[in-house]
């Protein structure tokens, strides 16, 4: 007995569950530097980084493809500059030239690209590493914000759950989602420790890490201008930030808007985006969100998700008609995560896990906080 309380304790220890999220972050690393998923968003990511320095389009265009040939293999290349409209781009640089201002919208992870690259980083790897860096700090954040919340054993499961919503996945990408998930552990941070002014003054700056996070910040400010009465206006001044800086960074990038996106990427890829009608039909939505919702009941993380939710509804119901302030935190990560989960569907119904990570996270964080509470209380009630 008395070696099972001992090893019981040596695994509650910080320095043990530090070491423990240690070898988790470092496994998340080495998968990903070893086998990083060279999909084709790389190209357009290294293009509008470069885009601070090249104006020309066809020098631009040139410094891509020649660079790329340079850094992945020669199946690798094939598979980027081969069939359809890829062939097209590696061939006409005013057709891949109109695709920047998909790409042009995440300055924050453009500019995160191009700072890398001149500190002597392969431009192309720098892609995917800015993804690893965001990954891993967003993991440490979530710890220590947590460990002092969460119960020990959770913490120890909390690295499986990661995994189970991708995790790895969106490390390995060279995409702004790794950022986007950073921003939620910075929101969940900051929350957790009251920092509700920082937390205002920073959530602006999300939408330049990806714009549908425009999304999120109009939840999170709602909920806090509910629950912190006395930061209204500072939640009114971080609102209007976050519209003003989103209309900015569209403009800038000479944005094609909602429809153009949504046509081009669920509907149909043409060469040049400049070539789509704005315009999308009832019919077309319509077919692309029933779609969109097949696909989503076969999805095993957002089902894991609604499970893990459906779970924790009857205790969250139960604890926060007892005491709603004291139970805040947990509401809001649930309340925010479905919300934000719920919106980016029917605007746009794909459930691609990437856009999603961090509000799985958030979800399960909430529902881990609950799962402790009730641990707390049926300790407290059994002395």
């Amino acid at each position: 007995m008395y070696n099972i309380k001992s090893y019981l304790s040596y695994l509650k220890s910080s320095k043990i569950l530090f070491i423990y999220y240690c070898i988790f972050v470092i496994i998340i690393a080495i998968a990903s530097v070893s086998k990083p998923f060279f999909n084709w968003d790389m190209l357009g990511y290294v293009a509008a980084a470069k885009h601070f320095e090249i104006a020309d389009a066809q020098t631009l265009h040139q410094f891509v493809y020649e660079n790329l040939k340079k850094f992945v293999s020669k199946d690798v290349y094939s598979a980027l500059t081969n069939g359809g409209v890829r062939k097209d781009w590696a061939k006409n640089a005013n057709d891949f030239y109109s695709l920047l201002p998909f790409y042009e919208i995440r300055p924050l992870y453009n500019l995160s690209i191009l700072l890398m690259s001149k500190i002597g980083v392969n431009i192309f790897a720098a892609t995917y590493l800015v993804s690893i860096f965001s990954v891993i700090l967003g993991i440490f954040m979530l710890l220590f914000a947590l460990k002092d919340k969460i119960n020990w054993f959770l913490l120890y499961i909390f690295p499986f759950y990661l995994y189970l919503f991708g995790i790895v996945n969106i490390a390995k990408l060279s995409t702004p989602d790794a950022m986007a998930f950073l921003c939620v552990c910075i929101f969940i941070y900051l929350f957790s420790k009251e920092r509700i002014k920082l937390l205002l003054a920073i959530i602006p700056i999300f939408v330049a890490v990806r714009t549908d996070l425009i999304i999120f910040n109009f939840i999170s400010i709602a909920i806090i201008t509910f629950l912190y009465k006395n930061c209204r206006i500072r939640s009114f001044v971080s609102l209007l930030l976050t519209i003003v800086l989103y209309e900015l960074i569209n403009k800038s990038a000479h944005n094609y808007g909602y429809f153009t996106i949504f046509s081009f990427t669920l509907i149909k890829t043409v060469n040049n985006p400049a070539n789509i009608n704005s315009a999308i039909s009832i019919s077309d939505y319509l077919r692309v969100l029933f779609h969109g919702f097949h696909e989503a009941l076969a999805d095993v993380k957002l089902m894991s998700f609604v499970s893990i939710m459906l779970i924790g509804l009857f205790p969250l119901k139960t604890l926060l008609t007892k005491d709603f302030l004291e139970n805040k935190e947990i509401m809001v990560y649930v309340a925010i995560s479905i919300f934000y989960i719920f919106i980016h569907f029917i605007l746009f119904p794909v459930m691609w896990c990437r856009f999603f990570v961090g509000f799985y996270t958030m979800g399960v964080v909430g529902i881990l906080l609950l799962l402790s509470k009730i641990v707390e209380n049926y300790k407290f009630n059994t002395i």
